[in-house]
This record gives structure tokens, sequence and C-alpha cells, in this order.
């Protein structure tokens, strides 16, 4: 990807501050942003998109959403005691140390999860996902996903998402969902080095749209005028982003 200069680092920094809804001088953004700034204009979007959207589920009492979006990704009802989730963004996080190359950290876009359970969500825009690392040409976003996720689950239960506008703007994402999530033979297959891999409990596509729609609940039905608050805010501003496709 082509460097920018300090000065468009600076002003994309900006840029992205200047889009938040919520929590926008959170001292850990000036870290993350440094770790993030080299990427297309629609990544930084992308990131716009997770910040707001989470960061203000992150406030909402976790009754209120967590088991509608896990029903709206997974179409199965959410087994997982709703107290005690916690929501990390952009985290990163160690291969399996039984990887035979040096890959280095997957960077996750959304953490949800507890002691019994973990959901990766790697979210895309006008975006798709990329077919191959660095390293080994067979390993693209989600079977990596699925790799460094069930590795730092452990025995807890693992799930994966991604997190799409539409079919249209990202097409191989969008299949390979449904390749893997038909396929426990073919994850197997591309994922030698885990002799004893346990298998997702769930993979899945979720959209923008589906989110939107579990805000717009929350401002229906929570009785806490800053949840509905936040909520519509960050419903209003999902919306247009939804339309701006349009």
């Amino acid at each position: 990807m082509e460097r920018v200069s300090v000065n468009e680092m600076m002003q994309l920094h900006e840029h992205f501050r200047d889009s938040l809804l919520i929590d926008k001088f959170d001292p850990q953004l000036e870290y993350w942003q440094k770790r993030r700034l080299e990427k297309s204009q629609s990544e930084n979007r992308e990131d716009a998109m997770v910040w707001n959207v989470f960061r203000t589920l992150n406030q909402i009492n976790r009754r209120l959403w967590v088991d509608e979006l896990f029903y709206k990704a997974f179409q199965s009802e959410f087994s997982h005691v709703t107290e005690q989730i916690q929501i990390k963004l952009w985290k990163t996080i160690r291969p399996p140390k039984s990887l035979p190359v040096n890959e280095g950290k997957a960077d996750i876009d959304i953490i949800i999860e507890s002691d019994t359970f973990v959901w990766f969500i790697e979210a895309k825009y006008k975006s798709d996902i990329t077919l191959d690392s660095d390293y080994q040409s067979k390993r693209d976003e989600i079977i990596r996903h699925i790799d460094v996720g069930t590795n730092y689950a452990k025995k807890r239960d693992y799930y994966f998402s991604l997190l799409i506008l539409d079919r249209y703007n990202s097409p191989i994402g969008f299949r390979k969902v449904n390749e893997y999530r038909t396929s426990e033979e073919l994850v197997r297959e591309l994922l030698p080095h885990r002799l004893e891999l346990p298998f997702p409990k769930g993979i899945s596509v979720l959209h923008w749209k589906e989110v939107h729609s579990l805000l717009k609940t929350v401002y229906l039905y929570s009785k806490n005028k800053y949840e509905r608050y936040i909520a519509d805010q960050a419903s209003y501003w999902l919306f247009d982003k939804i339309q701006d496709d349009n």
C-alpha cells in the first residue's frame, strides 16, 4: 500500500475523529490510529462505523441487544449469560504457535466475549476481504480469523461473523463465509497445523442494516433516557451511511 506523509496521516486522524459520535477524545484512539492510519478511505469509514456503533452498544444494557444481534447473525437463540460480556475493538491476537510461518498478529475489529464464549466480527463497508496474507496464499482474512479465534477462545465457544453492507460490495467475503459455514472438512483442510481444531459454533454474514434495526429496537424499548439518546444518534448516523450506497 502506498505510504502517506505525516501531514496526511494527521489530517486523516482528525477527519476520523470528526466523524465520531461518542467518546471521540478517548486516549485509546491515539494508539489505535497510529497503528491503523495507512489505509484506504473505505477502511477509515469502516473504523468510524465500528467505533460509533459498538462503542454506543457498549454503553447500553447487554440484555437489550446481545440476544437479538446474535439471533440476526446465526438464527439461533443466545445460550450464554449476558452479564460480564465485554466488547473490545481492534485487539491484536497472536496466531497459534503451531502455525509454521511467522505471520504476525491479527487485528480483530470487534470482539464480544465472556467467560463462556468469544465472538469475532470482521467489519467491511464498501470493500471486500483480502484473499491472502503476506506469507500464505490460501490464508484469506476469514480463515485466518477462524484460526486465530479458535485458538484465542481455547475451551470457550467460538463464533465468527463478517459484517458487510451487502453482497455486491463484499462478494468474495460473502462466498467464503458460506463455503466455510457449510464445510467443516474444507476448514480443517486449510488449517492443517491445527490437529485438534475446535470447529466454530457459528460462522455467518451479518449486515449493517440489521445492526441499524437493532439500534432502533434499543431506542424503542429502553427505559433509560441516555441509552435511548445514544441509540437514536447512532441509528440516524448509520442510516445515512447505509443510504450512501444508493
